[in-house]
């Protein structure tokens, strides 16, 4: 049975990847969020699943992910094939900002380090604690959710000034998943970053959001 973590999982293109997988009768589906309890969407949406688990578990807290990956094991049997990193800062107090937009330098530095430390830090926290799990595993297969917002010629070329914060530290985020793919490559891992387009979040909604972040999930399955 393939098994799936789903790293950042409450709610948007995270909840859409669990939901797509749990419909392979065969698959272990697992989300991982920061506060079980509190995720009400992801709750509702999974009632009734049961070959999806949950487990709790913050990027930005890299004990959190060690017992989660005790946790993975013990449902998985020791191994995990698959690991999909969604998590991300998008607050939308801040997401919209441009350098601009902060009259006082330290929320400027603050927002930045906060942002750095889940888009930049949290998909190495991620690979990092289910490594072992991954390494047992024959398909060995990681994917980090990032974003256009991240390349320096999307950005030139739309004129994107705001933002700062998260294409930034998602800039980062990228180049951290590139060198994971060639640290791994010998042992046989496919490392990859995907940018899935404008999804349903709280920062970013729109008119028919759930049919974007649907489609962004199922074209994703094509690439990986």
């Amino acid at each position: 049975m393939p098994s799936y973590l789903i790293v950042g999982a409450s709610r948007g293109i995270g909840l859409e990847y669990v939901l797509q997988l749990a419909k392979r009768p065969d698959a272990v589906v697992i989300a991982l969020v920061r506060n079980p309890a509190k995720s009400t969407h992801l709750n509702s949406a999974i009632a009734g699943l049961k070959n999806v688990h949950v487990v709790a578990g913050d990027v930005t807290d890299y004990r959190t992910l060690e017992l989660a990956a005790k946790q993975v094991a013990e449902i998985t049997g020791g191994g995990l094939d698959y690991l999909i990193h969604n998590a991300a800062n998008l607050d939308p107090s801040t997401f919209f900002k441009g350098f601009d937009d902060y009259t006082d330098v330290e929320q400027l530095d603050a927002d930045f380090i906060d942002a750095f430390k889940i888009n930049s830090l949290g998909p190495v926290h991620s690979i990092r604690a289910f490594l072992p799990l991954l390494r047992a595993s024959s398909i060995k297969k990681i994917v980090v959710l990032s974003t256009g917002g991240a390349i320096a010629n999307f950005v030139r070329h739309l004129g994107v000034a705001n933002i700062a914060a998260y294409s930034m530290t998602k800039a980062a985020g990228l180049l951290a998943t590139t060198k994971y793919a060639v640290q791994l490559k010998d042992e046989g891992f496919v490392v990859i970053s995907l940018n899935p387009g404008l999804v349903d979040t709280s920062a970013t909604a729109v008119n028919d959001s759930a049919s974007l972040t649907s489609e962004s999930v199922a074209i994703s399955f094509r690439v990986c």
